[in-house]
Protein backbone atom coordinates (compact mmCIF):
# COMPACT_ATOMS: atom_id res chain seq x y z
CA UNK A 1 0.00 0.00 0.00
CA UNK A 2 2.58 2.65 0.84
CA UNK A 3 4.43 1.26 -2.20
CA UNK A 4 1.39 2.56 -4.28
CA UNK A 5 1.37 5.38 -2.53
CA UNK A 6 5.13 6.87 -2.81
CA UNK A 7 4.77 6.33 -6.24
CA UNK A 8 1.84 7.80 -6.96
CA UNK A 9 3.23 10.78 -4.75
CA UNK A 10 6.33 10.94 -6.73
CA UNK A 11 5.32 10.57 -9.85
CA UNK A 12 2.32 12.73 -10.17
CA UNK A 13 2.67 16.16 -9.21
CA UNK A 14 -1.52 16.76 -9.04
CA UNK A 15 -1.80 13.82 -6.51
CA UNK A 16 -2.97 15.47 -3.43
CA UNK A 17 -1.25 14.44 0.10
CA UNK A 18 -2.29 14.57 3.34
CA UNK A 19 -0.01 16.09 5.70
CA UNK A 20 1.05 12.62 7.58
CA UNK A 21 1.09 11.23 4.05
CA UNK A 22 3.32 14.07 2.76
CA UNK A 23 5.80 13.24 6.35
CA UNK A 24 5.77 10.08 5.40
CA UNK A 25 7.55 10.80 2.04
CA UNK A 26 9.70 12.83 3.93
CA UNK A 27 10.92 10.14 5.94
CA UNK A 28 11.26 7.27 3.61
CA UNK A 29 13.16 10.13 0.78
CA UNK A 30 15.67 11.20 4.24
CA UNK A 31 16.23 7.37 4.62
CA UNK A 32 17.65 6.90 1.19
CA UNK A 33 18.87 9.81 0.20
CA UNK A 34 20.45 11.89 3.86
CA UNK A 35 23.68 11.05 5.23
CA UNK A 36 22.19 12.66 8.77
CA UNK A 37 21.05 10.93 11.60
CA UNK A 38 17.42 11.80 13.14
CA UNK A 39 18.53 13.34 16.13
CA UNK A 40 20.95 16.16 14.28
CA UNK A 41 19.78 19.61 13.34
CA UNK A 42 20.76 19.34 9.90
CA UNK A 43 17.99 16.30 9.67
CA UNK A 44 15.35 18.25 10.98
CA UNK A 45 15.87 21.27 9.16
CA UNK A 46 15.67 19.20 6.06
CA UNK A 47 12.74 18.23 7.07
CA UNK A 48 11.18 21.17 8.34
CA UNK A 49 11.69 22.72 4.77
CA UNK A 50 10.53 19.50 3.14
CA UNK A 51 7.22 19.76 4.87
CA UNK A 52 6.80 23.69 4.12
CA UNK A 53 7.55 24.17 1.03
CA UNK A 54 4.78 24.22 -1.52
CA UNK A 55 3.53 20.73 -2.99
CA UNK A 56 4.10 20.65 -6.16
CA UNK A 57 7.99 21.83 -5.82
CA UNK A 58 8.34 19.23 -2.85
CA UNK A 59 7.33 16.52 -5.44
CA UNK A 60 9.53 17.76 -8.11
CA UNK A 61 12.73 17.74 -5.68
CA UNK A 62 11.92 14.17 -4.29
CA UNK A 63 11.05 12.18 -7.50
CA UNK A 64 13.46 9.47 -7.52
CA UNK A 65 14.06 9.85 -11.31
CA UNK A 66 16.26 12.77 -9.94
CA UNK A 67 16.17 13.41 -6.34
CA UNK A 68 17.87 15.70 -3.90
CA UNK A 69 20.61 13.99 -1.90
CA UNK A 70 21.89 15.43 1.23
CA UNK A 71 25.28 14.65 2.70
CA UNK A 72 27.98 16.43 4.71
CA UNK A 73 30.59 18.67 3.62
CA UNK A 74 33.72 18.90 5.97
CA UNK A 75 35.80 21.68 6.14
CA UNK A 76 38.00 21.01 9.34
CA UNK A 77 39.97 17.59 10.46
CA UNK A 78 41.40 15.21 8.27
CA UNK A 79 37.94 14.64 6.80
CA UNK A 80 38.02 18.38 4.74
CA UNK A 81 41.16 16.94 2.97
CA UNK A 82 38.94 13.63 2.03
CA UNK A 83 35.86 11.85 3.15
CA UNK A 84 32.62 9.28 2.32
CA UNK A 85 29.25 8.92 2.55
CA UNK A 86 27.10 5.62 2.15
CA UNK A 87 23.81 6.15 0.82
CA UNK A 88 21.85 2.71 -0.10
CA UNK A 89 18.87 0.74 -1.25
CA UNK A 90 17.29 -1.98 0.60
CA UNK A 91 15.52 -4.99 -1.71
CA UNK A 92 12.37 -3.98 -3.86
CA UNK A 93 13.35 -0.29 -3.55
CA UNK A 94 12.45 1.23 -7.09
CA UNK A 95 15.51 2.34 -9.25
CA UNK A 96 16.63 5.80 -8.79
CA UNK A 97 18.43 8.40 -10.29
CA UNK A 98 17.94 7.65 -14.17
CA UNK A 99 17.96 11.60 -15.01
CA UNK A 100 20.36 11.91 -12.76
CA UNK A 101 20.38 13.67 -9.27
CA UNK A 102 21.43 16.84 -7.21
CA UNK A 103 23.75 16.85 -4.10
CA UNK A 104 23.62 19.30 -1.46
CA UNK A 105 26.79 19.10 0.48
CA UNK A 106 26.24 20.83 4.00
CA UNK A 107 29.03 22.43 5.27
CA UNK A 108 30.12 21.96 9.51
CA UNK A 109 29.92 25.38 9.97
CA UNK A 110 26.20 24.92 10.13
CA UNK A 111 27.06 23.34 13.49
CA UNK A 112 26.96 26.90 14.48
CA UNK A 113 23.26 27.26 15.07
CA UNK A 114 21.25 26.41 18.14
CA UNK A 115 18.28 26.33 16.27
CA UNK A 116 17.20 24.85 12.95
CA UNK A 117 15.78 28.03 11.95
CA UNK A 118 19.09 29.40 10.05
CA UNK A 119 19.66 26.18 8.78
CA UNK A 120 16.44 25.76 7.52
CA UNK A 121 16.73 29.40 5.82
CA UNK A 122 20.26 27.52 4.17
CA UNK A 123 18.71 24.54 3.19
CA UNK A 124 15.72 26.09 1.38
CA UNK A 125 18.42 28.29 -0.41
CA UNK A 126 20.14 25.20 -2.00
CA UNK A 127 16.72 23.12 -2.15
CA UNK A 128 15.51 26.83 -4.45
CA UNK A 129 18.15 26.59 -6.54
CA UNK A 130 17.51 23.18 -7.97
CA UNK A 131 14.29 23.85 -8.39
CA UNK A 132 14.97 26.95 -10.35
CA UNK A 133 17.48 25.05 -12.66
CA UNK A 134 20.36 26.88 -11.57
CA UNK A 135 23.39 24.34 -11.88
CA UNK A 136 22.21 23.26 -15.06
CA UNK A 137 22.02 26.90 -16.49
CA UNK A 138 25.77 26.88 -16.01
CA UNK A 139 28.05 29.21 -13.47
CA UNK A 140 25.92 30.30 -10.82
CA UNK A 141 25.88 34.80 -10.66
CA UNK A 142 24.54 36.97 -8.11
CA UNK A 143 21.16 36.75 -10.67
CA UNK A 144 20.71 33.27 -9.63
CA UNK A 145 21.41 33.66 -6.00
CA UNK A 146 18.74 36.67 -5.74
CA UNK A 147 16.48 34.26 -7.54
CA UNK A 148 17.02 31.88 -5.18
CA UNK A 149 16.88 33.92 -2.30
CA UNK A 150 13.11 35.85 -3.81
CA UNK A 151 11.87 32.12 -4.25
CA UNK A 152 12.76 30.89 -0.41
CA UNK A 153 10.75 34.24 0.78
CA UNK A 154 7.71 33.30 -1.21
CA UNK A 155 7.80 30.01 0.33
CA UNK A 156 7.54 31.62 3.81
CA UNK A 157 10.87 31.55 4.46
CA UNK A 158 11.53 35.15 4.87
CA UNK A 159 12.18 34.44 8.92
CA UNK A 160 14.67 31.48 8.23
CA UNK A 161 16.49 33.28 5.36
CA UNK A 162 17.03 36.82 7.74
CA UNK A 163 18.93 34.29 10.35
CA UNK A 164 20.62 32.31 8.48
CA UNK A 165 21.92 35.57 7.02
CA UNK A 166 22.59 36.81 10.12
CA UNK A 167 24.46 33.44 11.04
CA UNK A 168 26.25 32.41 7.71
CA UNK A 169 26.21 35.48 5.23
CA UNK A 170 28.98 37.31 4.01
CA UNK A 171 31.02 39.99 7.42
CA UNK A 172 32.11 42.92 6.97
CA UNK A 173 35.87 42.55 5.06
CA UNK A 174 35.10 39.32 3.20
CA UNK A 175 34.98 39.68 -0.96
CA UNK A 176 32.13 40.61 -2.09
CA UNK A 177 30.55 37.65 -4.44
CA UNK A 178 27.16 39.13 -4.19
CA UNK A 179 25.45 41.53 -1.83
CA UNK A 180 21.85 41.38 -1.32
CA UNK A 181 19.79 44.07 -0.32
CA UNK A 182 17.67 44.77 3.02
CA UNK A 183 14.47 43.89 2.99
Amino acid sequence: MHLIFLLLLLFSPSVSASPSDRAEAIKEHLYEFCSYPEDSLVYQAIHNVLQRMPYDDFVYVTNRQRPIIFTEFYDAGTARFASSSEFFVTPGTPPCCQEGFTLIKLGMGLGLAKTTAPIEGVVAHEIAHRVLESIKKGNIDCQEEKAANDLIRKWGFKKEFKEASRLFGQKKGDPAGCQERKR
